[in-house]
């Protein structure tokens, strides 16, 4: 499988994995509880499992982190790729962890955008002659 491949299916595996936990009730409702537990953790714990930013940077590093020292034989996360053969775990987890975090962010505000135009409550429309889009404050 190319490595193009590879981290096209890292990237959605981490989106739906993060819109489960972020979002999403499960069966049996384990997301709701995981997410209520983490609360009462700690304020701060809790919101890890409620953010599309800070859920998936905890994805990409975890998983890095497995990949690189767990699973050698397989290179899945962006940066094991690009790194492998190299002693840089450490640059790896950290890239890792940002790529996962900024390409989860990006694609759940494109969704939410596309989402807001279907429901027609976005704030960008437009004008009358078709040429130009307002964007309305």
């Amino acid at each position: 499988m190319s490595n193009g491949i590879i981290i096209f299916l890292y990237c959605v595996a981490a989106y739906g994995l993060s819109n489960m936990m972020v979002f999403g009730s499960g069966p049996f409702r384990i997301f709701e509880h995981i997410r209520d537990i983490t609360d009462m953790i700690s304020e701060h714990f809790g919101s890890m499992f409620k953010c599309m930013m800070c859920f998936p940077a905890n994805i990409g590093w975890v998983v890095s982190l497995i990949d690189w020292f767990l699973v050698k034989q397989i290179a899945i996360t962006p940066f094991n790729i690009l790194l492998a053969g190299t002693n840089l775990w450490w640059l790896a987890l950290l890239c890792d962890c940002c790529f996962t975090s900024g390409i989860v962010w990006i694609t759940h505000n494109v969704e939410s955008f596309f989402e807001s135009i279907a429901d027609g409550t976005s704030s960008v429309q437009e004008a009358d002659n078709n040429n130009e889009i307002e964007i309305n404050d």
